[in-house]
Protein backbone atom coordinates (compact mmCIF):
# COMPACT_ATOMS: atom_id res chain seq x y z
CA UNK A 1 0.00 0.00 0.00
CA UNK A 2 2.81 2.46 1.10
CA UNK A 3 4.84 1.65 -2.66
CA UNK A 4 1.75 1.74 -4.51
CA UNK A 5 0.92 5.46 -2.79
CA UNK A 6 4.66 6.46 -3.42
CA UNK A 7 4.31 5.81 -6.89
CA UNK A 8 0.70 6.91 -7.56
CA UNK A 9 2.05 10.68 -5.33
CA UNK A 10 5.35 10.85 -7.86
CA UNK A 11 3.58 9.92 -11.06
CA UNK A 12 1.09 12.77 -10.05
CA UNK A 13 3.15 14.78 -8.98
CA UNK A 14 4.87 15.04 -12.51
CA UNK A 15 1.33 15.37 -14.47
CA UNK A 16 0.39 18.44 -11.74
CA UNK A 17 4.32 20.15 -12.56
CA UNK A 18 3.17 20.22 -16.44
CA UNK A 19 -0.39 20.98 -15.50
CA UNK A 20 1.13 24.33 -13.79
CA UNK A 21 3.09 25.26 -16.59
CA UNK A 22 -0.13 24.63 -18.86
CA UNK A 23 -2.62 26.34 -16.90
CA UNK A 24 -0.33 29.45 -16.75
CA UNK A 25 0.50 29.80 -20.01
CA UNK A 26 -3.20 28.71 -21.01
CA UNK A 27 -3.97 31.21 -18.45
CA UNK A 28 -1.69 33.92 -20.07
CA UNK A 29 -2.95 33.62 -23.48
CA UNK A 30 0.04 31.01 -25.10
CA UNK A 31 -0.56 28.04 -27.16
CA UNK A 32 -0.15 25.04 -25.58
CA UNK A 33 0.26 22.77 -28.36
CA UNK A 34 1.28 19.30 -26.84
CA UNK A 35 0.65 17.80 -23.04
CA UNK A 36 2.36 14.32 -22.84
CA UNK A 37 3.37 11.86 -20.17
CA UNK A 38 7.08 10.10 -20.45
CA UNK A 39 9.25 10.59 -23.38
CA UNK A 40 10.13 8.75 -26.53
CA UNK A 41 7.60 7.04 -28.61
CA UNK A 42 4.31 7.91 -28.37
CA UNK A 43 2.12 5.29 -27.04
CA UNK A 44 -1.30 7.28 -27.14
CA UNK A 45 -2.58 10.49 -28.08
CA UNK A 46 -6.01 12.36 -28.89
CA UNK A 47 -6.69 16.37 -30.01
CA UNK A 48 -9.03 18.53 -28.01
CA UNK A 49 -8.68 22.21 -29.38
CA UNK A 50 -5.30 22.54 -30.15
CA UNK A 51 -3.86 20.51 -28.09
CA UNK A 52 -2.56 17.37 -28.15
CA UNK A 53 -2.71 14.94 -25.14
CA UNK A 54 -1.14 11.60 -24.95
CA UNK A 55 1.52 9.39 -23.27
CA UNK A 56 4.97 8.46 -24.53
CA UNK A 57 6.87 4.78 -24.12
CA UNK A 58 9.33 6.06 -21.32
CA UNK A 59 7.71 7.17 -17.94
CA UNK A 60 10.56 9.03 -17.26
CA UNK A 61 8.64 12.94 -16.74
CA UNK A 62 6.57 14.64 -19.02
CA UNK A 63 6.48 17.93 -20.89
CA UNK A 64 4.64 20.47 -22.26
CA UNK A 65 5.00 22.22 -25.27
CA UNK A 66 4.32 26.02 -25.72
CA UNK A 67 4.04 27.61 -29.22
CA UNK A 68 7.33 30.10 -28.79
CA UNK A 69 9.49 28.43 -26.28
CA UNK A 70 12.21 28.64 -28.63
CA UNK A 71 12.43 31.59 -30.67
CA UNK A 72 14.13 29.77 -33.76
CA UNK A 73 11.14 27.29 -34.32
CA UNK A 74 8.80 27.90 -37.59
CA UNK A 75 5.96 29.29 -36.37
CA UNK A 76 2.63 30.39 -38.28
CA UNK A 77 2.49 34.09 -38.30
CA UNK A 78 -0.96 34.05 -36.89
CA UNK A 79 0.41 32.13 -33.72
CA UNK A 80 3.36 34.84 -33.07
CA UNK A 81 0.97 36.86 -30.68
CA UNK A 82 -0.14 33.85 -28.97
CA UNK A 83 4.02 32.85 -28.82
CA UNK A 84 5.90 32.78 -25.46
CA UNK A 85 8.50 35.14 -26.88
CA UNK A 86 5.98 37.32 -26.96
CA UNK A 87 4.73 38.03 -24.22
CA UNK A 88 5.77 39.99 -21.33
CA UNK A 89 9.02 38.75 -18.99
CA UNK A 90 6.45 38.57 -15.98
CA UNK A 91 3.70 36.21 -16.94
CA UNK A 92 6.97 33.91 -18.94
CA UNK A 93 8.68 33.75 -15.95
CA UNK A 94 5.62 32.80 -13.95
CA UNK A 95 4.78 30.39 -16.24
CA UNK A 96 8.61 28.97 -15.73
CA UNK A 97 7.97 29.08 -11.88
CA UNK A 98 4.62 27.19 -11.84
CA UNK A 99 5.59 24.20 -12.33
CA UNK A 100 7.77 23.65 -9.38
CA UNK A 101 5.22 25.81 -7.16
CA UNK A 102 2.95 22.89 -7.59
CA UNK A 103 5.50 20.50 -6.18
CA UNK A 104 5.27 22.83 -2.88
CA UNK A 105 1.65 23.10 -2.92
CA UNK A 106 1.57 19.47 -2.64
CA UNK A 107 4.13 19.13 0.05
CA UNK A 108 1.74 21.21 2.05
CA UNK A 109 -1.32 19.17 1.45
CA UNK A 110 0.48 15.82 2.14
CA UNK A 111 2.19 17.53 5.30
CA UNK A 112 -1.52 18.85 6.45
CA UNK A 113 -2.83 14.88 6.09
CA UNK A 114 0.14 13.72 8.20
CA UNK A 115 -0.38 16.09 10.95
CA UNK A 116 -4.50 16.08 10.78
CA UNK A 117 -4.95 12.07 10.34
CA UNK A 118 -1.67 10.68 12.10
CA UNK A 119 0.60 10.73 15.13
CA UNK A 120 4.18 12.32 13.96
CA UNK A 121 7.20 11.90 16.33
CA UNK A 122 7.19 15.03 18.24
CA UNK A 123 10.67 17.07 17.08
CA UNK A 124 12.92 19.33 18.73
CA UNK A 125 15.40 20.97 16.39
CA UNK A 126 14.76 18.31 14.10
CA UNK A 127 15.52 15.59 16.45
CA UNK A 128 12.99 13.15 17.99
CA UNK A 129 11.98 13.07 21.38
CA UNK A 130 11.82 10.56 23.77
CA UNK A 131 9.07 9.70 25.08
CA UNK A 132 8.37 10.10 28.77
CA UNK A 133 7.48 6.30 29.15
CA UNK A 134 9.93 4.51 31.06
CA UNK A 135 11.44 1.53 29.17
CA UNK A 136 14.31 0.73 31.90
CA UNK A 137 14.50 0.94 35.25
CA UNK A 138 18.26 0.61 36.92
CA UNK A 139 18.47 -1.92 39.81
CA UNK A 140 18.93 -0.24 43.11
CA UNK A 141 18.58 3.44 41.89
CA UNK A 142 16.41 5.71 43.46
CA UNK A 143 13.18 5.03 40.96
CA UNK A 144 13.87 1.19 41.77
CA UNK A 145 13.57 2.03 45.65
CA UNK A 146 10.58 3.94 44.80
CA UNK A 147 8.78 1.30 42.71
CA UNK A 148 8.39 2.33 39.30
CA UNK A 149 8.86 -0.21 36.59
CA UNK A 150 9.24 -1.02 32.62
CA UNK A 151 5.58 0.57 31.07
CA UNK A 152 5.48 3.37 33.79
CA UNK A 153 4.64 6.92 32.10
CA UNK A 154 5.90 9.88 34.69
CA UNK A 155 3.70 12.81 34.19
CA UNK A 156 4.74 15.28 36.77
CA UNK A 157 7.61 16.25 39.25
CA UNK A 158 6.68 18.24 42.07
CA UNK A 159 3.14 18.46 40.72
CA UNK A 160 4.62 20.49 37.15
CA UNK A 161 3.66 18.12 34.06
CA UNK A 162 6.31 16.60 31.69
CA UNK A 163 5.73 14.95 28.34
CA UNK A 164 8.74 13.97 27.52
CA UNK A 165 11.70 12.12 28.80
CA UNK A 166 14.01 15.03 28.28
CA UNK A 167 11.51 17.40 30.38
CA UNK A 168 12.12 15.25 33.27
CA UNK A 169 15.88 14.25 33.18
CA UNK A 170 15.99 18.22 33.02
CA UNK A 171 13.74 18.37 36.40
CA UNK A 172 15.70 15.83 38.22
CA UNK A 173 19.35 17.32 37.35
CA UNK A 174 19.78 20.30 39.01
CA UNK A 175 18.86 18.61 42.31
CA UNK A 176 21.27 15.76 43.49
CA UNK A 177 20.18 14.87 46.50
CA UNK A 178 17.30 16.33 47.36
CA UNK A 179 13.83 14.51 47.67
CA UNK A 180 11.22 14.96 45.09
CA UNK A 181 7.21 13.98 44.22
CA UNK A 182 7.40 11.90 41.27
CA UNK A 183 3.97 10.93 39.91
CA UNK A 184 3.37 8.66 37.10
CA UNK A 185 0.88 6.42 35.65
CA UNK A 186 0.61 2.82 36.02
CA UNK A 187 -2.23 0.82 33.68
CA UNK A 188 -4.69 3.75 33.84
CA UNK A 189 -4.59 5.19 37.63
CA UNK A 190 -2.25 7.46 38.42
CA UNK A 191 0.68 7.81 41.63
CA UNK A 192 2.89 10.05 43.74
CA UNK A 193 5.75 8.87 45.55
CA UNK A 194 8.56 10.79 47.09
CA UNK A 195 11.64 9.82 45.12
CA UNK A 196 14.75 10.81 47.54
CA UNK A 197 17.18 11.45 44.41
CA UNK A 198 20.93 10.31 43.74
CA UNK A 199 24.10 12.41 42.59
CA UNK A 200 26.38 11.53 40.07
CA UNK A 201 29.20 13.33 38.05
CA UNK A 202 28.70 14.64 34.46
CA UNK A 203 31.46 16.18 32.90
CA UNK A 204 32.95 17.66 36.24
CA UNK A 205 29.38 18.63 37.70
CA UNK A 206 27.26 16.74 40.15
CA UNK A 207 23.73 16.16 38.93
CA UNK A 208 20.76 14.54 40.17
CA UNK A 209 19.91 10.77 39.61
CA UNK A 210 16.81 9.13 39.25
CA UNK A 211 17.59 5.34 37.38
CA UNK A 212 15.36 5.52 34.75
CA UNK A 213 15.54 5.56 30.65
CA UNK A 214 13.05 5.47 27.92
CA UNK A 215 14.04 4.81 24.24
CA UNK A 216 10.38 5.71 22.82
CA UNK A 217 9.65 8.24 20.78
CA UNK A 218 7.29 10.34 21.75
CA UNK A 219 4.24 11.28 19.13
CA UNK A 220 2.03 13.76 19.22
CA UNK A 221 -1.35 14.04 17.19
CA UNK A 222 -2.88 17.38 15.84
CA UNK A 223 -6.55 18.79 15.26
CA UNK A 224 -7.32 20.30 11.75
CA UNK A 225 -6.92 23.48 12.87
CA UNK A 226 -3.90 23.25 14.40
CA UNK A 227 -2.37 20.74 11.56
CA UNK A 228 -3.37 23.82 9.21
CA UNK A 229 -1.24 26.09 11.35
CA UNK A 230 1.29 23.52 11.56
CA UNK A 231 1.57 23.56 7.87
CA UNK A 232 3.21 27.49 7.98
CA UNK A 233 4.69 27.37 11.19
CA UNK A 234 6.63 24.58 13.53
CA UNK A 235 8.65 21.64 13.24
CA UNK A 236 6.49 19.98 10.51
CA UNK A 237 6.08 23.21 8.58
CA UNK A 238 6.67 23.50 4.99
CA UNK A 239 9.09 26.32 5.64
CA UNK A 240 11.11 24.69 8.10
CA UNK A 241 11.13 21.09 6.11
CA UNK A 242 12.07 23.56 3.20
CA UNK A 243 15.21 24.85 4.69
CA UNK A 244 16.35 21.34 5.71
CA UNK A 245 16.28 20.38 2.37
CA UNK A 246 18.41 23.12 1.35
CA UNK A 247 20.75 22.57 4.07
CA UNK A 248 20.35 18.72 3.69
CA UNK A 249 21.11 19.22 -0.24
CA UNK A 250 23.87 21.56 0.30
CA UNK A 251 25.60 18.81 2.80
CA UNK A 252 25.11 16.03 0.23
CA UNK A 253 27.19 17.85 -2.64
CA UNK A 254 30.09 18.56 -0.32
CA UNK A 255 33.21 16.45 -1.39
CA UNK A 256 33.89 14.56 1.89
CA UNK A 257 29.77 13.41 2.14
CA UNK A 258 30.12 12.45 -1.68
CA UNK A 259 33.12 10.51 -1.11
CA UNK A 260 31.57 8.89 1.93
CA UNK A 261 28.72 8.00 0.02
CA UNK A 262 30.39 6.53 -2.79
CA UNK A 263 32.64 4.47 -0.83
CA UNK A 264 28.62 2.64 0.29
CA UNK A 265 28.50 1.49 -3.65
CA UNK A 266 30.39 -1.74 -2.57
CA UNK A 267 28.01 -2.85 -0.47
CA UNK A 268 30.43 -3.51 2.40
CA UNK A 269 30.43 -0.50 3.87
CA UNK A 270 27.77 0.02 6.26
CA UNK A 271 25.04 2.54 4.64
CA UNK A 272 24.53 5.78 6.38
CA UNK A 273 21.15 8.36 6.17
CA UNK A 274 23.05 11.58 4.89
CA UNK A 275 23.65 10.57 1.52
CA UNK A 276 21.69 11.12 -1.57
CA UNK A 277 19.06 8.87 -2.06
CA UNK A 278 17.13 7.71 -6.06
CA UNK A 279 13.58 7.49 -6.43
CA UNK A 280 14.29 3.60 -5.80
CA UNK A 281 16.13 4.27 -2.64
CA UNK A 282 13.08 6.61 -1.77
CA UNK A 283 10.65 4.00 -2.60
CA UNK A 284 12.66 1.31 -0.65
CA UNK A 285 12.30 3.69 2.45
CA UNK A 286 9.08 4.32 2.05
CA UNK A 287 8.18 0.48 2.22
CA UNK A 288 10.33 -0.18 5.05
CA UNK A 289 8.49 2.83 7.39
CA UNK A 290 5.39 1.66 6.26
CA UNK A 291 6.49 -2.22 7.64
CA UNK A 292 7.39 -1.32 11.05
CA UNK A 293 3.84 0.57 11.07
CA UNK A 294 5.17 4.00 10.83
CA UNK A 295 2.72 5.04 7.42
CA UNK A 296 2.39 8.84 8.71
CA UNK A 297 6.72 8.99 8.63
CA UNK A 298 5.43 8.10 4.51
CA UNK A 299 3.51 10.85 4.19
CA UNK A 300 5.97 13.08 5.03
CA UNK A 301 9.21 11.49 3.23
CA UNK A 302 6.52 12.17 0.00
CA UNK A 303 6.10 15.83 1.10
CA UNK A 304 10.23 15.87 2.01
CA UNK A 305 10.74 14.51 -1.88
CA UNK A 306 7.99 17.43 -2.98
CA UNK A 307 10.14 19.77 -1.68
CA UNK A 308 13.47 18.54 -2.85
CA UNK A 309 12.09 18.35 -6.56
CA UNK A 310 10.72 21.49 -6.45
CA UNK A 311 13.92 23.10 -5.38
CA UNK A 312 16.63 20.92 -7.66
CA UNK A 313 14.52 21.81 -10.53
CA UNK A 314 14.65 25.78 -9.60
CA UNK A 315 18.08 25.58 -9.98
CA UNK A 316 19.95 28.42 -12.17
CA UNK A 317 20.89 25.12 -14.83
CA UNK A 318 19.75 24.48 -18.49
CA UNK A 319 17.58 22.63 -18.70
CA UNK A 320 15.55 22.93 -15.34
CA UNK A 321 13.03 25.32 -15.71
CA UNK A 322 15.50 27.17 -12.97
CA UNK A 323 17.95 27.72 -15.77
CA UNK A 324 15.25 28.95 -18.19
CA UNK A 325 14.32 31.87 -15.44
CA UNK A 326 18.02 32.57 -14.84
CA UNK A 327 18.27 32.86 -19.38
CA UNK A 328 15.11 35.19 -19.15
CA UNK A 329 16.19 37.03 -16.00
CA UNK A 330 19.37 38.09 -18.12
CA UNK A 331 17.69 38.90 -20.74
CA UNK A 332 15.44 41.54 -19.16
CA UNK A 333 18.60 42.88 -17.55
CA UNK A 334 20.43 43.36 -20.66
CA UNK A 335 17.25 44.62 -22.48
CA UNK A 336 16.14 47.36 -19.80
CA UNK A 337 20.22 48.28 -20.05
CA UNK A 338 19.45 48.64 -23.80
CA UNK A 339 16.16 50.40 -23.50
CA UNK A 340 17.71 53.42 -21.11
CA UNK A 341 20.39 54.01 -24.16
CA UNK A 342 18.05 53.99 -26.69
CA UNK A 343 19.17 50.73 -28.35
CA UNK A 344 16.49 48.16 -29.81
CA UNK A 345 15.92 46.10 -26.83
CA UNK A 346 15.97 42.80 -28.77
CA UNK A 347 18.64 40.67 -27.29
CA UNK A 348 18.35 37.34 -26.36
CA UNK A 349 21.00 34.48 -25.33
CA UNK A 350 21.83 32.19 -28.45
CA UNK A 351 20.71 28.80 -27.43
CA UNK A 352 22.74 26.96 -29.46
CA UNK A 353 25.34 28.53 -27.08
CA UNK A 354 24.21 27.14 -23.84
CA UNK A 355 23.96 23.96 -25.50
CA UNK A 356 27.56 22.83 -23.93
CA UNK A 357 26.47 23.27 -20.83
CA UNK A 358 22.59 21.41 -20.49
CA UNK A 359 24.94 18.37 -22.13
CA UNK A 360 27.10 18.70 -19.07
CA UNK A 361 24.36 19.33 -17.10
CA UNK A 362 22.58 16.39 -18.23
CA UNK A 363 25.04 13.85 -18.06
CA UNK A 364 26.78 15.20 -14.16
CA UNK A 365 23.11 14.52 -13.19
CA UNK A 366 22.24 11.61 -14.96
CA UNK A 367 25.51 9.59 -13.78
CA UNK A 368 24.87 11.21 -10.38
CA UNK A 369 21.03 9.52 -10.75
CA UNK A 370 22.68 6.40 -12.10
CA UNK A 371 25.07 6.16 -9.07
CA UNK A 372 22.39 6.96 -6.34
CA UNK A 373 20.24 3.80 -7.80
CA UNK A 374 22.85 1.65 -8.20
CA UNK A 375 24.14 2.14 -4.77
CA UNK A 376 20.22 2.13 -3.14
CA UNK A 377 20.72 -1.61 -5.13
CA UNK A 378 23.52 -2.91 -3.65
CA UNK A 379 22.97 -1.21 -0.08
CA UNK A 380 19.43 -0.57 0.48
CA UNK A 381 18.38 2.58 2.14
CA UNK A 382 15.42 0.54 3.87
CA UNK A 383 18.23 -1.26 6.37
CA UNK A 384 18.91 1.82 8.29
CA UNK A 385 14.88 1.20 9.26
CA UNK A 386 13.75 -0.53 12.19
Amino acid sequence: MALALFVVVIVGSIMVHEAGHFVSARWFGMKAERFFFGFGPTLWSVRRGETEYGVKAIPAGGFVKIAGMNRYEEMEPADEPRAFFSKPAWQRAIVLVAGSFTHFVMAAILLFVAMAFFELPRLVDGGPVRSNEVTEVVAGSPADEAGLRRGDRVVAVDGVAIDSFEQMRAAVASRPGEQIELTFERIGSTRTVPVVLAGREVDGQRVGFIGVASDQIAFQQWTAAEAFSGVWAGEYSLPTQTARSLVGIAQIFRPDSLATWLQQADGDTPRTADGPVSLIGAGQAASALARVGAFSSVIVLLAQLQIVIGTLNLLPLPPFDGGHLAVLTVESGVNAVRRSRGVPADWQVDPSALMPLTLAVLLLFGLFALTAIYVDIVNPISQLIQ
